[in-house]
């Protein structure tokens, strides 16, 4: 389903009774399928719009159209939207709450209006594409897995449902190198099999990798959209983007200033693998 947003905007009141405009106007569309990544410094607003997104906010202004109905419209039908969307928050796995693995994935379903045959059967697809054994695991207490495997509980708890739009908040924070290749590796997977997925995070070198189309915010505003390499190709050329530079771009920064140049166009690793492969094939570097 395709998602459509229009001059969305949220403010909320501290304690202080400060007045903070956490969104100013964003607009921007996803199309079913893609794979899109947000990004920018902290506090700049990324989590409030996965929330907006999910419905769990509503905004102070504008509109989000999930399939051309606006999903905070008075009679939508919330349940469905909570059907469609699937979203996974900072550390999953500080929410698992059941006595068992398999009523806490099954858990999201309650209201799903599926028989109780059709929930066993979403619940032993999820945590067995998450790598459990489901006889094995269905039993035991999420709370005396380990980290990663608390996390991957988490995560089928929300692929139960089968949502169409799978959204997550900084899904690799705090994983091992091993740990993060293997989730990238998944949701890629699950991409490619029709799920939209977005995906929120700090990890400039992932979002890099694996997205196909970014959003950028800054303070509350979207300051740039678009194809992933074109906005990294961008944020290279501007003052306020070192945030937003990969670590391939900025060697290719400093080689610069060594008088090795190298083309403005590299974004990855494999882009700059290639190049130097180029440059030491002429002798370029000899």
């Amino acid at each position: 389903m395709s998602i459509t947003i229009e001059n969305l905007s949220y403010s909320y009141v501290q304690h202080s009774g400060e007045k903070i405009a956490a969104l100013k106007g964003v607009s921007c569309s996803i199309e079913v399928g893609d794979f899109v990544g947000i990004m920018g410094p902290t506090g700049c607003g990324k989590t409030t719009l996965l929330q907006l997104l999910a419905g769990l906010l509503s905004p102070t202004s504008g509109h989000i159209y999930l399939h051309g109905d606006d999903i905070n419209a008075k009679g939508y039908d919330r349940n469905s939207l909570r059907q469609t969307i699937g979203v996974l928050f900072q550390y999953p796995e500080y929410q698992l709450f059941a006595t068992t693995v398999e009523k806490d994935v099954a858990f999201g379903l309650k209201h799903s209006g599926l028989c109780r045959d059709e929930i066993n059967a979403n619940v032993k697809w999820a945590l067995e594409t998450m790598g459990f054994e489901f006889e094995k695991i269905r039993h035991q207490s999420p709370l005396a897995l380990s980290g990663g495997e608390k996390r991957r509980v988490a995560i089928a708890g929300v692929l139960a449902t089968k949502p169409k739009i799978l959204m997550f908040d900084e899904p690799i924070a705090g994983l091992d190198p091993y740990g993060r290749q293997s989730f990238l590796h998944f949701i890629t997977q699950m991409n490619q099999s029709g799920t939209t997925v977005i995906m929120v995070s700090h990890n400039i070198e992932a979002l890099c990798e694996y997205t196909r189309h970014l959003l950028v915010l800054e303070q509350g505003k979207l300051i740039d959209s678009g194809a992933t390499r074109d906005v990294f190709g961008r944020r290279k050329q501007m003052a306020s983007g070192a945030f937003g530079q990969t670590e391939a771009q900025k060697i290719v920064t400093m080689l610069s200033e060594g008088a090795l140049a190298l083309s403005p166009a590299i974004v990855t690793y494999d882009d700059l693998l290639s190049a130097l492969k180029q440059e030491l094939t002429r002798g370029g570097m000899g």
